[in-house]
């Protein structure tokens, strides 16, 4: 069923008003939920912690390269998920790089932790706010700490620096935002709760003490001044993700208005769009095709209220041959092209920029998204609408969430994923 494009807009930010809890998380808890501690068990059972973040499908985590120097020596690299629980997963260093300071850990199972998304140097400017996350090794001493329960430190950008001169050096962001040993590796947010940064080190210098027994000389890391700490800018650690294979978000934008809103207040704006969703219903309730409208919003914004257990994962068809049709969803994929034999969603022949199979759709339960993969179709797998769309890598599936389109090698052929 074709919409006019502001009711679809209208009645989207209703939904989000009538949907409640289910994807109203504070920017604090979008911040944690990526954000794990390192542990480094040397070859001796010494153990040395960091923080790191989770990149890719959950199954990758980004760090320091000195929070898993260890392993260099026949250490282990182990990633904690829930203290309480006991929760660690091994991980192996599939990437890494001394000079920049950075490391790509893979985990030997899920983390079941969303991936971050990144923002690059271009949206960044001096003065922004930011915040760094991790796990300070001095926040461990505090009675009842958890650990696995990151700390925030919040801040400005003090300093874009400039590209070193040695190539083999990263570019650098100086925050005054709190880095203490132990945050190394952990994220730099910006306030839209995009990585813009990994935390690497901040001015410190040894200063001589004596020791427990009156006369040994012993030397302690302190501040060498405060607020002056740097992290790795996130472009420096895009070329590694690409090398690798690991699929990302990333923004080469400054957020607007409305998107730092909705980081910082979402219920404001989802008031807001409730007004104009409002307004835009008591005009088109005037026509008798205009209630049609309405009725059908109202009923998805209702049907997406209830929680997601309780709900359906469906793809409906928008253009082509299944436009106006809605197929349920599991966790098996459901294939789409022009070989009966191949797939379930049978295109006609005269489809022709359509592959024999040419992707293929499911839904994670477990996760709470769709995935989309394209099988190495001639044309390819778009997600968006036309003037936007991303194309889909061939054999890396990519996560949607309910609400989201895609078409195939051109928008005459659309779908819609969704929960009802």
């Amino acid at each position: 069923m074709n919409r006019h494009p502001a009711t679809g807009r209208a009645l989207a930010l209703a939904a989000l008003l009538l949907a409640g809890p289910a994807g109203a998380d504070s920017l604090p808890e979008r911040m944690d939920a990526p954000t794990v501690r390192v542990i480094c068990l040397s070859k001796e059972g010494n153990p040395g912690t960091g923080s790191g973040f989770v990149v890719g499908r959950g199954d990758y985590v980004v760090t320091n390269h000195h929070v898993i120097a260890c392993t260099e020596a026949g250490g282990q690299a182990v990633v904690l998920l829930d203290a309480e629980r006991r929760d660690t997963v091994p991980a192996q260093v599939k990437a890494s790089d001394e000079k920049r300071d950075l490391a790509v850990l893979q985990l030997s199972r899920p983390s079941g932790r969303p991936a971050v998304g990144f923002a690059t140097l271009a949206t960044l400017e001096k003065h922004d706010p930011v915040t760094a996350v991790g796990f300070p090794g001095a926040a461990d001493d505090s009675v009842g700490g958890n650990l696995s329960d990151p700390s925030h430190s919040g801040g400005l950008i003090s300093r874009i620096n400039p590209p070193p001169t040695n190539p083999e050096l990263p570019r650098l962001v100086q925050t005054d935002a709190a880095i203490n040993p132990g945050s190394s590796g952990g994220p730099l947010f910006d306030d839209a709760g995009r990585v813009v940064g990994i935390n690497t080190l901040k001015a410190l210098t040894a200063v001589p003490s004596l020791g427990a027994d009156g006369r040994s000389m012993e030397f302690q890391r302190v501040p060498l001044g405060e607020g002056i700490g740097w992290a790795v800018a996130s472009d420096e650690v895009l070329p590694f993700l690409d090398r690798l294979g690991i699929p990302y978000e990333v923004s080469r934008h400054r957020p607007g208005v409305l998107a730092r809103l909705w980081s910082r207040e979402p219920l404001i704006l989802t008031l807001l769009g409730l007004f104009a969703a409002a307004l835009t219903a008591v005009a088109l309730a005037g026509t008798r095709h205009g209630l049609t409208l309405v009725k059908d919003g109202v009923t998805r914004a209702i049907a997406r209220s209830r929680p997601p257990q309780a709900r359906r994962a469906v793809l409906r068809g928008l253009t082509g041959p299944y436009a106006g049709l809605t197929m349920q969803l599991g966790g098996q994929p459901l294939a789409i092209g022009r070989d009966p034999g191949l797939v379930q969603v049978v295109l006609p022949p005269t489809a022709e920029r359509i592959s024999k199979r040419h992707a293929l759709i499911s839904y994670d339960a477990g996760r709470g998204v769709f995935r989309l993969e394209d099988c190495r179709s001639a044309n390819g797998t778009f997600v968006g609408e036309a003037r936007t769309a991303l194309a889909v890598p061939p054999g890396q599936p990519r996560d949607l969430q309910p609400g989201q389109r895609f078409f195939l090698a051109s928008p005459d052929i659309a779908f819609e994923v969704d929960l009802e």
